[in-house]
């Protein structure tokens, strides 16, 4: 129908709006779409870095365990491979084994995507074996579907792909143990700040009879699940909230990072930390979003008085203004209340956020940190 079949100016200003409004919902959608893409992208180079991936077997990989951070490095012979292009894998080439792609493609199975892909080496002299890790980072606690689940998957998938690569024909002594390491920046309260495994164990239902462990725990997954950076959480649990937290400032993280774990921020992990913190700050998104929301529904009542188009204008400029405002204050007390939980002195916080030690003190009392 025709706009000129339309009695009633309003009815034509409402369709139109509607229009409008769902147009720029599609377009906020996209565009939130496209930043969790890059948030989860930066993630995986932080998380690739071998320092890094070195920590995070030494705190969940039984095997890694009683290793030093020196003595860990040697053993992740390959290079970690992020976000690869896929490889048909019912067509594999012999020898791809190092160097893994993280796209994983078979004919009959359709595509699996990894994160982080590496092999290791197991600290037992002439008795090494290979082991072979998957690390993801997950920023959704329900996709639609159990992580454990797709976790136990992406287990089956690095069983099966060492076929024909790690062992040919029906020589299955050879297979290698595989572990997939779930990083989850945001789950529920219930399970913030934990570190669980789910990995085989023998069960005697009639008699006790004993078999060899290596034959039988081939597979474990570990659900990692992080909080607010705060010091009083576990090494390993710590270790990763600050490093993948959107709401630290990025030279905060450095201190913390050389300072309580010796681990020197390269150019390359402080231009990823910068990355996460002007994507993925998740209060001044949320604000921002808030803000044109309301001036849009601002500007659509005023120009349906005064005239549409200029009436846009002014609510859009209007919200944007404030979400901005108020999320660019909210990050910054965000930022100083996680520097007083480390510990930071106040001067140094009054350095970095340009905050009077007043300002300071009453954060930190508002919060009970002082």
């Amino acid at each position: 129908m025709s706009k000129g079949l339309y009695s009633d100016p309003y009815q034509i200003l409402q369709k139109d709006g509607d229009s409008m409004k769902t147009s720029t919902t599609v377009a906020q959608d996209l565009g939130t779409w496209q930043e969790e893409q890059a948030l989860d992208a930066a993630c995986c180079r932080l998380l690739a870095n071998k320092i890094i991936l070195a920590h995070v077997l030494q705190g969940c990989v039984p095997e890694y365990s009683c290793c030093s951070i020196p003595e860990l490095l040697p053993c992740l012979e390959s290079t970690p491979e992020i976000c690869s292009v896929p490889v048909d894998q019912d067509v594999l080439a012999p020898g791809r084994i190092r160097g893994e792609n993280t796209a994983d493609k078979s004919i009959t199975e359709g595509n699996v995507n990894f994160d982080i892909l590496l092999s290791a080496r197991t600290p037992n002299g002439r008795e090494s074996r290979q082991i072979f890790i998957n690390v993801e980072s997950q920023n959704d606690w329900n996709p639609g579907y159990s992580l454990l689940k797709r976790a136990f998957y992406y287990c089956g998938r690095l069983l099966s792909r060492q076929k024909g690569i790690v062992f040919q024909n029906s020589d299955y002594q050879k297979l290698q143990k595989v572990y997939s390491l779930w990083i989850c920046l945001d789950p529920p309260k219930s399970k913030q700040n934990t570190l669980t495994s789910f990995h085989m164990m023998e069960e005697n239902l009639v008699g006790n009879a004993k078999y060899d462990k290596m034959n039988y725990d081939m597979v474990s997954m570990m659900m990692i699940c992080l909080g607010q950076p705060d010091s009083r959480q576990e090494d390993i649990i710590h270790l990763l909230s600050v490093l993948l937290s959107t709401e630290m400032d990025p030279d905060v993280k450095k201190d913390i990072l050389e300072r309580e774990y010796n681990i020197p921020m390269t150019v390359e992990m402080k231009k990823e930390a910068e990355t996460m913190c002007g994507i993925g700050h998740a209060i001044a998104r949320k604000n921002l979003e808030k803000g044109m929301e309301q001036g849009m529904e601002q500007g659509l009542a005023k120009g349906l008085e005064k005239g549409l188009e200029k009436g846009l204008e002014k609510g859009l400029e209007k919200g944007r203004l404030e979400g901005r405002q108020e999320g660019r204050q909210e990050e910054r007390e965000s930022n100083i209340v996680a520097m007083l939980k480390e510990k930071i002195p106040m001067e140094t916080i009054s350095r970095i956020t340009h905050y009077s030690l007043d300002q300071i003190q009453k954060l930190g009392k508002l919060h009970g940190l002082l």
